[in-house]
C-alpha cells in the first residue's frame, strides 16, 4: 500500500474483510453445531422387538406346558390300555400242584399298534417345552418345586424312538416312566409366571420405543466434515489475499507510472504527467471485493440451507465467489467514467502536476466524459501530452479573458463615485471651484437663517 491507493479501494477492502469474517464465522458456527434430525431410536426398537420375541417364546412355552399337563392323564390311560405298565396282569394258568411252586404268570404283550401313538402327543409337547427351561428360570428363578418337573421334561425329551415296534414300545415306556409322577403342574405355573412378566416387560419396551428418539448421524460426504469446513474457509482467505494483492498491484502500477514523470515535467514536457493522471483516473479500482463478498455470502447461505452436508458449504463458497466476481465486473461496466473527475483530482493532489488538472477537466463538459475519453484514448502519448497542454492553455485564456472583461466594467459603487455625467457627484464634490465658500457654506453669523 502507498499514497496512490485509492480511498474507495481501502474502503471496499475493509467491507469485504468484514463481510467475509462475519459470514464465515456464522457459517462455521452453523456447521459445527449442526445436528441430525430426530429419528426413532433404533436401539429402543431393537430392544422392544427382542422383548416381544421373548414374550412370544414364553407364551409358546406356557401353551406347551398347558397341553402337556392335559396330555399326561390321557397318556396314562392310553398306556394302561396298551399294556405298557412294567408288571403285566397274569394269564389263565393251570391250578398249582401241591408241593410244587406255581409257574410265574406270563406277561401280556403290549399293544404295539397303540403304544407309541398314545405317547406321541406328550412327546411332542416335551420336545417343545424342554428348551424353555433357561428362559423360564431366567425370569422366575430356579424354583425347587418346579425343578423335578423340569428334570422329567428334559429326560422325556431325550427319549429317541426307533423305526421298529420294539424300540417304539421301549421309548413309550421310558416316556411314561419320566412323566408318570412328574410335577408338571409346577412347570406350568412357572411358565405362566414367566409369560406374564415378559409380557409386561415387552409392553413397557414398546411404549418406550414409541417416544424414544435419537439424532440421526450426519451424512458422510466426499470429504470428511472437518476437512470440508477447513477447505471452504481456506478458499475464502485466498480470495481475500488475491483482492489485497490486486489493490497493492494497482497502487504500485500508479507509483511506477507517475514517479518517472516528475522529472519529465521538470524538463518542460509537463503535459506527459497530466496525461498520465487522466489515463490512470480512467482505470477501475484494484482489488476484487466482489470475489471476497461472494465467497463469504455463498458459504453462509450454503451453511444455513444445508448444514448437514459440509461438501455443499465448499460448493457454496466456490459458486458464490464466481457470482460475486461477475456482479462486481457488471457494476464496473455500468459505472464507466462516473468517478473519473474525482479520481483525477485525487491523483493531482498527490502529484501537483505543472499542468493543472482542474483546467483540463473544466474543458470537458459534464456528461460528455465518455466522448472525450473515446477521442483521448486513441491518441499517442505525445499527442495526449500536447492535447492536455493545449486544453489547459485554452482554459487559462478563457479565465483571463473573463477576468479582463470583468475588470473593464465598473461596479455600481464605482460609477456613483465618478460624478456627473454618469450618475455621480459633479466635479469638485458638488461645490464651486475653489472649494467650500467662506463660512463653510453657511450664511454670515454661522448658523441657519433665523437663529
Amino acid at each position: 500500500m502507498n499514497v496512490y491507493t485509492r480511498r474507495e479501494e481501502m474502503r471496499w477492502t475493509i467491507v469485504a474483510l468484514t463481510v467475509l469474517v462475519l459470514s464465515f464465522g456464522g457459517a462455521v458456527v452453523r456447521l459445527v453445531t449442526a445436528e441430525g434430525r430426530l429419528i426413532p431410536d433404533p436401539a429402543a426398537i431393537a430392544t422392544a422387538k427382542a422383548a416381544d420375541t421373548k414374550a412370544q417364546q414364553a407364551k409358546a412355552c406356557q401353551t406347551a406346558a398347558d397341553r402337556l399337563n392335559t396330555e399326561i392323564p390321557v397318556f396314562k390311560a392310553s398306556a394302561k390300555a396298551a399294556r405298557l405298565a412294567a408288571t403285566a396282569t397274569p394269564s389263565a394258568t393251570p391250578p398249582p400242584v401241591k408241593g410244587k411252586k406255581p409257574p410265574p404268570p406270563k406277561e401280556k404283550e403290549p399293544d404295539v399298534d397303540l403304544a407309541w401313538p398314545s405317547a406321541l402327543p406328550s412327546y411332542k409337547q416335551v420336545k417343545l417345552l424342554a428348551p424353555c427351561r433357561p428362559l423360564v428360570d431366567g425370569v422366575t428363578g430356579a424354583k425347587p418345586e418346579a425343578a423335578k418337573g423340569w428334570d422329567a421334561v428334559v429326560a422325556a425329551a431325550a427319549v429317541t424312538p426307533g423305526e421298529d415296534y420294539k424300540s417304539q414300545v421301549e421309548a413309550a415306556r421310558k416316556l411314561l416312566a419320566a412323566l408318570g409322577e412328574a410335577p408338571v403342574d409346577k412347570v406350568l405355573e412357572a411358565t405362566k409366571e414367566a409369560e406374564s412378566a415378559l409380557k409386561k416387560a415387552a409392553d413397557a419396551e414398546q411404549e418406550k420405543a414409541k417416544t424414544a428418539q435419537v439424532r440421526e448421524p450426519l451424512p458422510k460426504g466426499l470429504l470428511p466434515r472437518e476437512l470440508a469446513v477447513g477447505l471452504g474457509v481456506l478458499i475464502g482467505v485466498l480470495t481475500l489475499l488475491a483482492s489485497f494483492l490486486s489493490v497493492r498491484a494497482a497502487a504500485s502500477r500508479r507509483l511506477s507510472t507517475l514517479l518517472p514523470l516528475r522529472e519529465a515535467a521538470k524538463t518542460g514536457n509537463s503535459g506527459m504527467q497530466a496525461a498520465a493522471l487522466l489515463t490512470l483516473a480512467s482505470q477501475h479500482n484494484g482489488g476484487e471485493p466482489g470475489l471476497v463478498i461472494g465467497a463469504g455470502v455463498g458459504g453462509l447461505i450454503a451453511a444455513i440451507v444445508f448444514p448437514l452436508d459440509a461438501d455443499i458449504f465448499v460448493a457454496g463458497v466456490m459458486v458464490g465467489l464466481l457470482l460475486g466476481l461477475g456482479f462486481q465486473w457488471t457494476v464496473r461496466m455500468f459505472e464507466g467514467l462516473s468517478n473519473w473527475r474525482r479520481r483525477a483530482t485525487e491523483l493531482a493532489d498527490i502529484e501537483k502536476p505543472a499542468v493543472p488538472i482542474v483546467l483540463v477537466l473544466s474543458t470537458v463538459h459534464l456528461g460528455r466524459e465518455p466522448e472525450f475519453w473515446a477521442f483521448f484514448s486513441k491518441l499517442s502519448a505525445q499527442e495526449q501530452a500536447a492535447t492536455v497542454a493545449q486544453l489547459a492553455s485554452q482554459a487559462e485564456e478563457q479565465i483571463l479573458a473573463a477576468a479582463d472583461a470583468g475588470a473593464a466594467q465598473p461596479y455600481p459603487q464605482q460609477a456613483m463615485q465618478q460624478g456627473y455625467p454618469g450618475g455621480g457627484m459633479p466635479p469638485g464634490g458638488g461645490f464651486p471651484p475653489g472649494g467650500m465658500p467662506p463660512g463653510g457654506g453657511f450664511p454670515p453669523g454661522g448658523g441657519y437663517p433665523g437663529r
